[in-house]
């Protein structure tokens, strides 16, 4: 996985500062000491490099004291302004997700006189933040102390710089084309095991593929996304393409192969869709494109366009953000600390956390840093799990990969969250070639498989909330009731999500499923049975099923279908037979329940 890092570090300086009054000229001769107010709106760093660096220039955040609101009368007509401006996909997303209030001040713009004022000076932003009410310039250092000095600047910062962390090592070769078996209804080529272990299948043989879910991928560049064979069906309009680094609506750079390959790779996790040879976690959701990194280790690119990206993501109306990325190491600045993971303190875990208080649900990768010194996980994963989801890496095998990276975080809370494949993944070329394929290794490639998935479950489940979602994949997971600090709650089943999440997402069931005896059950001793039956509310007849699916969503046996006329208790039982009289094997079954729009499910473990 292409990792990109930048934190907020406060360095233990000591600033020259003096008594002397802010206003009038400002002087920035070496040794020169910076008046109280003026020193004490720069980060420490910075006072060190206007003292001793003037001529040097450095990239800066300008944060602004307020929005320029004056009073409550102002901040109310500013607020139903910023409501009005809402798009309409952004308006029922956050409808959608219980969003209250459905605007706050940070939706609201940037004070423009503040931006004329600055444009006044000859200070040019080149990255703005509404949620943080800030914007970044480059300038010499010894024009600090004439920002600071105006009284609408609340702080001056260094920009955050990242480093590249490259990818484990892989299998990058051209594959063959040899495909995997298939699975369900949809011949899935290359991608069947990895789609079947997290129960995507069943899903799409549902009718559910992600259709109307918009999901915006963040990461490092997209070539060739519209020419490969699994992608070019895709028709995503320049509106939703921004290349944050270069400030255009372009997503691909073909001259640059390596440093616009990694979001290609991503994207076909995602969205492929080319039957018989690869097919994505949610080929028929709509998407957005944002280029936020750089990938050379040598550059000192400023890491500001996380941030920017998740606000664009949110002002379309996007329903999930999918990043591969993370933070935590630099270039030339001190490193982050373990401590630092706790979900808050660096800032694009609290960019996050606006998104997803935006209604937005946030998956990304824990990252790559099993093997290293480092080796915990990195931010934005560190964020509460009622908020983003971090995904781990497991094999084709279900066992965690060495190199993803370890929970918990700092404040002990479970991560990741979930797990995906993240090993020898196959993946569309973004070469150029429109018929390659290759394969790598990452928990890049875990991420955007488990954000298809939640597109999947969006689609079929409208009313639940992100927050829903997110706890329906958890508790329905592997290891739901033993998580751990490697794969979290585990490797998540998009089938019984969907089946036993309606109760869980929606309070108590009204229909009740019981097993009657033990489990795991001992299909050599005797048959499985059960109890169903629905609550004293439910007076309309209406048709239902009791129905057994395997682990990977493939229906097994009817045990049951008829009319519901009243309330009442029916006892069943199941004796390991399929539909065609065959011994199912042990293993994990669910038992499904359904009469109209009512439904309960169980989960059992059968031996033999």
């Amino acid at each position: 996985m292409r990792q990109f890092r930048f934190a907020i570090l406060l360095a233990p300086l000591t600033p020259l500062i003096t008594t002397g009054p802010v206003s009038g000229s400002v002087p920035a001769a070496i040794g020169d000491p910076l008046p109280v107010a003026v020193a004490l709106k720069l980060d420490p760093r910075l006072v060190t490099t206007f003292a001793h660096s003037p001529d040097d220039t450095v990239s800066i955040w300008i944060e602004f004291t307020d929005k320029g609101l004056r009073d409550g009368r102002e901040r109310i007509e500013s607020l139903a302004a910023a409501e009005a401006a809402l798009s309409p996909r952004a308006r029922a997303r956050r409808v959608r997700a219980g969003v209250r209030p459905l605007v706050d001040e940070l939706d609201l713009p940037l004070h423009a006189p503040y931006l004329t004022d600055l444009a006044s000076g000859h200070f040019t932003p080149y990255a703005y933040s509404r949620w943080f009410n800030r914007v970044a310039v480059r300038v010499p250092a010894r024009s600090l102390a004439e920002l600071a000095a105006r009284p609408f600047v609340g702080r001056l910062a260094p920009v955050e710089r990242g480093r590249v962390s490259r990818l484990p090592p892989d299998s990058s070769e051209p594959r063959d084309g040899a495909r995997a078996a298939r699975v369900g209804a949809l011949d899935y080529g290359l991608t069947g095991s990895c789609l079947a272990q997290i129960g995507v299948p069943a899903l799409h043989d549902s009718g559910y593929t992600g259709a109307g879910v918009l999901v915006a991928v963040l990461d490092a560049g997209f070539n060739f996304f519209d020419k490969h064979e699994a992608l070019r069906d895709h028709v995503i309009p320049p509106e939703r393409e921004r290349d944050f680094l270069r400030g255009i609506h372009d997503v691909q750079d073909t001259l640059s192969i390596s440093a616009f390959s990694h979001g290609t790779w991503v994207l076909g996790c995602l969205a492929g869709r080319k039957i018989g040879r690869y097919m994505g976690a949610a080929f028929d959701a709509e998407y957005a494109l944002a280029r936020t990194e750089v990938t050379s280790s040598e550059s000192h690119q400023e890491m500001v366009y996380w941030g920017m990206a998740a606000e664009w993501a949110d002002s379309l109306g996007a329903d999930i953000i999918s990043s591969s990325l993370g933070y935590s190491t630099f270039d030339s600045d001190p490193d982050y600390g373990y401590v630092d993971m706790d979900g808050h303190t660096t800032i694009v875990s609290r960019a996050a956390q606006i998104a997803a208080s935006k209604g937005i649900l946030v998956v990304n990768s824990v990252g790559n840093e099993g093997t290293n010194l480092w080796h915990y996980l990195v931010a934005p994963s560190d964020v509460n799990g009622d908020s983003v989801l971090a995904v781990g890496a497991v094999d084709a095998f279900g066992a965690p990969t060495g190199f993803s990276s370890y929970g918990p975080s700092a404040d002990g809370r479970i991560k990741p969250d979930l797990a995906a494949r993240g090993f020898q993944n196959p993946l569309v070329s973004a070469s150029g070639d429109p018929n390659a394929y290759v394969t790598n290794n990452g928990t890049s490639f875990a991420a955007p498989l488990v954000a298809g998935l939640a597109a999947c479950l969006m689609q079929a489940r409208p009313q639940w909330t992100p927050v829903e979602v997110i706890a329906v994949l958890r508790s329905t997971a592997s290891r739901a009731s033993n998580p751990n600090d490697r794969v979290g709650y585990g490797i998540p089943n998009g089938h019984v999500a969907l089946c036993l999440g309606g109760a869980a997402a929606a309070g108590p069931p009204s229909a009740r499923l019981r097993l009657a005896g033990p489990n795991p059950v001992n299909l050599g001793v005797g048959p499985a049975r059960f109890t169903f039956e629905f609550s004293t509310g439910t007076t309309q007849p209406g048709p239902g099923f009791v129905r057994v699916f395997d682990a990977s969503g493939r229906r097994v046996r009817e045990l049951w279908s008829g009319v519901i006329p009243c309330p009442f208790p029916m006892a069943l039982s199941w004796d390991g037979l399929d539909d065609s009289g065959r011994a199912c094997g042990p293993g994990l079954y669910f038992i499904q329940l359904r009469a109209g729009d009512q439904r309960a499910g169980l989960r059992i473990t059968c031996l033999r």
